[in-house]
């Protein structure tokens, strides 16, 4: 998402769009102006994916929670609890970040209630190693960037469509990149779904091609709220912070069938 973002900070460089430039430029006006408006958020997510190299499609969902903080190198603290399947099995993991410290406990959904040591890390390049098996399902990034001032087009060159379609049932504006090929991707199209209510992003897909291989991932977002009062120390990672994960996956499958009920 981010790689979007710098792109729409020089949109009217660089873009083309089947909206008039008039519109195109209003679309983004607000896409920014109600990013940053947020301030705290909690969504669904549900996320699926097949790496490059892989046969499997990893399904995963998830509730995530962020403070977003633009001065911070993730962009956000949060806390993420994600159920995900694929051939290897189902788990369930719980992640937390403060801005210092980072939390990581995952197991099988089979063996949650057995003992498992939890991993938590400390230190930029131990950070971003954590966080980075689960970074596709935050959208601080998104949140934090309407904050800068400027931002830079992507260096590769690309072509910016913008849209308006329908995507289950619901309106909304679609921001299309398509990149040029080069030596490591090729047929590579980036996707972002942008709600007509709220300009905030409802989802996204991405594509592309290496070799005989390719990737796509694609996900829907549904927020439960927006600006709710969240303490920062919710977020906090003490060393020796310990977590209930049979527990949390009880409360965490209350939530999301209780979302569907409704629905």
């Amino acid at each position: 998402m981010g790689f979007i973002l710098a792109l729409l900070s020089s949109f009217s460089v660089n873009a083309q769009s089947q909206l008039s430039k008039t519109d195109s430029a209003e679309v983004i006006k607000k896409v920014l102006e109600s990013s940053e408006k947020v301030n705290t958020v909690v969504y669904k997510i549900d996320h699926e994916k097949k790496g490059l190299s892989e046969r499997d499609t990893t399904y995963t969902t998830a509730i995530c929670s962020l403070y977003i903080a633009p001065k911070d190198r993730l962009k956000a603290y949060h806390i993420v609890d994600k159920e995900y399947a694929s051939s290897y099995g189902k788990g369930f993991a719980h992640m937390r970040y403060d801005g210092k410290r980072a939390f990581y406990l995952s197991k099988l959904i089979d063996s949650l209630d057995v003992y498992r040591e939890s991993y938590i890390a400390k230190g930029k390049r131990r950070l971003e190693q954590i966080v980075h098996n689960y970074n596709f399902l935050l959208l601080g990034e998104h949140f934090a960037f309407s904050r800068k001032s400027s931002g830079k087009g992507d260096s590769q060159g690309a072509n910016v469509l913008i849209t308006e379609e329908m995507i289950n049932n619901k309106a909304v504006y679609c921001i299309t990149v398509n990149f040029k090929d080069n030596e490591d991707a090729r047929n590579r199209v980036e996707k972002l779904y942008i709600g007509k209510s709220d300009y905030l992003p409802t989802g996204g897909s991405s594509f592309w091609q290496w070799e005989n291989m390719e990737e796509y991932e694609y996900y829907e977002v549904e927020y439960l709220a927006i600006n709710p009062e969240i303490s920062l120390e919710e977020f906090k990672v003490d060393k020796n912070l310990t977590v209930n994960l049979a527990e949390r996956y009880k409360v965490f499958k209350e939530k999301i069938n209780n979302k569907k009920s409704v629905n």
